[in-house]
């Protein structure tokens, strides 16, 4: 009876991870059209420079990923780690790291930055067999002001105080 319940038990948890993984899915979906949308009206692309853009954009978008998403997935670890670790020592400040730990950080945080660097230098050249020189500009431009957007409004779910008012009326630039 024990290994019943045992077995349901951890078919209902792979369920819920196979929904939680196909709405984040879903959600990077909906994420990518509308960024996509975003940049096709912002660069003021025709229709030929959309079709031919869009699968290199995808490319260049999960390259991105590629290297951003286990950077930020160790970094949750890593603070879920020493939150527990704070939580059983019944302290509630973060550990503080040694000056080595500090510079292997910094370390990885160059390189994954150089990573990006690299990706954003390939694909600049992709862009601009698609693009004119000031749409490829521009696509970086547009792409660092959505994702400051976004971080606002992960910091502020709710908009935050003054965030509304300040992005109502934005132009298109």
């Amino acid at each position: 009876m024990k290994q019943l319940v045992l077995s349901m038990m951890l078919m209902l948890v792979a369920l819920t991870a196979a929904a939680q993984d196909k709405k984040s899915e879903t959600l990077n979906e909906k994420y990518f059209d509308a960024k996509v949308s975003e940049l096709v009206y912002r660069l003021d692309m025709t229709d030929e420079q959309k079709s031919k853009f869009i699968p290199i954009y995808r490319r260049y978008t999960e390259e991105m990923r590629s290297v951003a998403i286990p950077r930020h997935k160790k970094a949750a670890e890593r603070n879920k780690q020493e939150a527990k670790g704070d939580q059983k020592a019944g302290e509630h400040k973060k550990k503080e790291l040694t000056d080595e730990e500090k510079l292997e950080r910094q370390r990885k945080h160059i390189e994954s930055q150089m990573q990006i660097q690299s990706i954003r230098l390939k694909y600049m050249d992709e862009f601009s067999k698609v693009l004119t020189a000031k749409q490829v500009n521009k696509l970086y431009e547009v792409e660092n002001k959505i994702h400051k957007k976004l971080k606002e409004r992960r910091q502020h779910p709710q908009g935050g105080k003054g965030f509304k008012a300040k992005h109502r009326h934005q132009k298109k630039d």
